[in-house]
């Protein structure tokens, strides 16, 4: 059964991935695609034909409420911290005149687990717990009731079951390049690597110890097709308090990361030495925003919801298979 899903973020590089994905699909669904900027409309359009374009932005509630209310299915992947535009996806998918239940897919951040490391100032140490999307539901969801800044994922939580069916993907650190019509690039490593190749050495915070779990672009966005066809199917066991969701194929140190990011740019003569320098995590702050949090605290995830119920199997490249690709793109973007 074709389902009518409304996308936030298809410029961008998870929206665009999973508007790729979803467009993988053998059953053709009908996908509008929230655009700010007129001018990316086009790339998106001829990528993606089938696709309708809706002009606006976030910020206009009564658009994207009105477009929640029109759709089977929401991926909001545009923001995870716009108040606004969630409090207009749980009217438009809430609306009394629906004849079932509304899907509303959330992007959050894993940098939700990493609050009490910023609280001490505690960078780049490492840390034993892992948290199990399965075994440390209940805990995973005091963690995010608990916290004042996790405005968006409590709104999510906070919907009633019987009229909005909600799924919660805490975003580990994302790399590859994506499939998306306008940006396929990450952040995280690849600014990163941009930094290494400027100042001609890596660097890591501190001892370099914490530690992210990963996932590839393309794992991720097949992630988000399979909750399109558990929607579609009305399968339960992943929605609301079930429906925290952490996609990940493997965790690295940052340490590592640094390490094979060294290695990739020293094969390919890029820098003179594969020596990764400790920074402090004011000095990491200085190189890239939220230096300190992004690279020197701990998040790290089992995907068992998502492997189990859904039967996800991530079998993209993995994060030190794709370094040597990534350092190369990078080298090659700071000669344009």
């Amino acid at each position: 059964m074709a389902a009518r899903v409304f996308l936030t973020g298809a410029s961008g590089f998870i929206g665009g991935e999973t508007l790729y994905q979803i467009s993988q699909l053998p059953q053709p669904h009908q996908i509008r695609c929230l655009v700010r900027d007129i001018s990316k409309a086009q790339p998106i359009i001829d990528a993606f034909p089938s696709a309708e374009i809706v002009k606006g932005d976030l910020d206009d509630s009564a658009l994207v409420e009105k477009e929640a209310r029109a759709a089977d299915i929401v991926f909001h992947l545009a923001s995870t911290k716009h108040e606004g535009s969630s409090k207009a996806i749980a009217a438009g998918l809430s609306d009394a005149d629906r004849k079932a239940p509304g899907y509303w897919v959330q992007m959050s951040g894993a940098s939700m687990f990493a609050g009490p490391e910023i609280k001490d100032g505690k960078y780049g140490e490492p840390s034993d717990k892992v948290w199990d999307d399965v075994d440390d539901n209940k805990e995973i969801l005091d963690v995010i009731k608990s916290s004042p800044a996790r405005v968006v994922d409590n709104i999510v939580l906070s919907q009633d079951p019987s009229k909005i069916k909600t799924v919660l993907i805490p975003g580990p650190m994302i790399y590859g390049t994506g499939h998306g019509p306008i940006n396929r690039r990450s952040i995280q490593c690849p600014e990163v690597t941009k930094y290494a190749l400027q100042h001609g050495q890596p660097y890591m915070v501190g001892k370099g110890e914490s530690a992210w779990s990963n996932v590839h672009i393309h794992d991720l966005g097949k992630l988000f097709s399979l909750l399109l066809q558990a929607a579609v199917e009305k399968r339960e066991g992943v929605w609301n308090e079930q429906g925290i969701l952490f996609p990940e194929n493997g965790t690295m140190a940052f340490g590592e990361v640094s390490r094979h990011i060294a290695n990739a740019a020293y094969e390919q003569k890029l820098i003179k030495s594969n020596e990764v320098k400790s920074v402090s995590s004011e000095e990491a702050n200085q190189i890239m925003p939220h230096g300190a949090v992004l690279l020197g605290t701990n998040a790290q995830l089992k995907s068992s919801r998502a492997k189990g119920p859904l039967g996800w199997k991530p079998s993209a490249a993995s994060l030190a298979e794709d370094i040597p690709l990534m350092v190369k793109d990078e080298a090659e973007r700071l000669k344009k």
